[in-house]
Formats: structure tokens, C-alpha cells, sequence
């Protein structure tokens, strides 16, 4: 007999096909998202067994929607479909989402998941799922970061500031925006650094910004770096725990110094000496 009709014989008696691997999934997703086939690239989804490598795969698949903004199906020139199928395409990425077990991947699946209920102007549904990743994330100043930072980046400041509403823990939310606010004026976005400057409500966290910010500028432009430090230095003052006080003043003196090529020594800090005039 020969060696096809032993395989025959074989898959009549149960077997089946070799299933394709995890990576040939992802692989074969990838091919589908550059084609710009978006619904391929969703049905595929299903056929992924390990829960990273779903992770994966639909961030993948969410990134590239959001990236152009393709809500709407195929970009080959296809009717676009009917918002009742654009609505179903995004619950059948929430379904699968869902079924992610790890909380802070689900979280920035589901910030991801917001941001498109919000591109087709569904701010109701979009409201929801950011609050149910603000939640999944609550305990982790990177996924928080990362998720407000996503929707800064795509131009959904006001959700941005919703969310930022949405951590309770003042202390908890200047850590995520100190951060931020290095990451937005490092990348070189001055205006979107600024409004979130403005967002830390405690002075020891807002002048740690300042600092980090005129460190970043002291490579680019020193005299900026200084007038950055001398808004950091009045930001310090209102700093009530003095242990604290005394902490910041010494990183802001010490860049100070570099600044100006000098040494900072003990008592210029305890005495003040040397801090920029009003």
C-alpha cells in the first residue's frame, strides 16, 4: 500500500491534520495585518493555544488597527462595512481579550480596546473598558503609565486626564506623571510635558520632574536647564517634610553645580546659598 493511502487510512481512523504551531499562526497574522487584511488577521486569532503568544497576537492586531486608523475592514479599496460590523469586530477583540488571564496584559489590552471605542466616537463603551484596565493596573505605575501615555499619543488628552481622575492614590498618580512627563519632553513633545507637569499635585514629586526634565536639557541647552531649575528650586520650597526638602535640594544643587562647573558643598545646600533669586 502505498505511503498516501496509509495517511488516508490513518485520518479515517481520527487523526487529523497537523495543526499549524503558534509562530506559523503569527507569522501568517503579520502576512495578513501588511496586506491590510484586518478580518483574516482577527479569525486567526482563535487558533492561537498559549495565552502569551495570544497576547501577542492581539496586541499586534489592535496596534495596527489603531495605527491606521483601519476600524472599518480591508484598506484594498473594499466597501467599508456598516458600524454594527465595525461594533462586532471590536467585541469579538474584547471576547478574546477577556479570555487573557494575566491582569496587567488584559489591562493594556483593554486601554488598547478604549482607545478604538473612542475612535468610533463611542464614548460610553470607551469610558468603561479604560476604567476596567485602570483597575486591572491600579498596582503598577509602568501599565499605568504606558495606558495614559497611550492616549496621549493619540490625541485623547481630555480621556487622558479621565484616567488620571480614575487613580484615586494622589501619590500613586505623581509617580506615573513624573515619569511621563520625562518620557513626553525626552521625545521632544514640550506641550504635552507641560500639561502633564501641570497634573502632579505633590510639590516633592513635581520639583523630582523639573529635575529629571533639566537633566535631559543640560545635554541639549544649559541656559534652559537652568531656568528649568529655577522653577524646580521654587517648587521645592513648598515641599513640607523636610527630610524630603533637604533631598531634592541636594539633586538640584548638585546639577546646578555641574551646570556651572563647580562644586556643591553641605552648607551652600542647608544655607541657601547660591539659590536662584526671585
Amino acid at each position: 500500500m502505498s505511503r498516501s493511502k496509509l495517511d488516508e487510512f490513518f485520518k479515517s481512523l481520527g487523526g487529523k491534520e497537523n495543526k499549524k504551531s503558534d509562530l506559523e499562526i503569527l507569522d501568517e497574522i503579520e502576512d495578513s495585518l501588511k496586506e491590510g487584511n484586518i478580518d483574516h488577521a482577527i479569525l486567526l486569532l482563535r487558533d492561537i493555544s498559549k495565552e502569551h503568544n495570544l497576547f501577542l497576537a492581539l496586541r499586534m492586531v489592535l496596534r495596527e488597527i489603531l495605527s491606521t486608523g483601519n476600524l472599518t475592514g480591508n484598506k484594498s479599496g473594499a466597501i467599508p462595512p456598516n458600524e454594527a460590523e465595525v461594533r462586532s469586530r471590536i467585541k469579538e477583540m474584547t471576547l478574546l481579550v477577556n479570555t487573557i488571564l494575566n491582569p496587567l496584559h488584559r489591562a493594556v489590552l483593554m486601554a488598547d480596546i478604549a482607545i478604538a471605542f473612542y475612535k468610533i466616537n463611542d464614548d460610553f463603551s470607551g469610558d468603561m473598558t479604560l476604567k476596567a484596565a485602570i483597575d486591572l493596573a491600579i498596582n503598577s505605575t509602568n501599565i499605568l503609565k504606558e495606558i495614559i501615555l497611550g492616549l496621549v499619543n493619540h490625541g485623547l488628552l481630555d480621556k487622558a486626564g479621565y484616567a488620571m481622575n480614575l487613580v484615586k492614590d494622589p501619590e500613586k498618580l505623581d509617580v506615573v506623571l513624573v515619569q511621563l512627563a520625562e518620557k513626553l519632553y525626552r521625545e521632544g513633545d514640550l506641550e504635552k510635558a507641560t500639561r502633564v507637569l501641570k497634573h502632579i499635585t505633590h510639590p516633592f514629586h513635581k520639583a523630582m520632574a523639573l529635575y529629571s526634565i533639566a537633566l535631559i536639557e543640560a545635554d541639549r541647552n544649559r541656559e534652559d536647564a537652568k531656568k528649568i531649575l529655577e522653577v524646580a528650586f521654587k517648587v521645592a520650597e513648598k515641599i513640607n517634610d523636610p527630610h524630603a526638602r533637604f533631598e531634592v535640594n541636594m539633586k538640584l544643587y548638585d546639577l546646578k553645580h555641574t551646570l556651572e562647573g563647580t562644586s556643591v558643598n553641605l552648607m551652600s545646600v542647608l544655607s541657601g546659598e547660591g539659590k536662584p533669586q526671585e
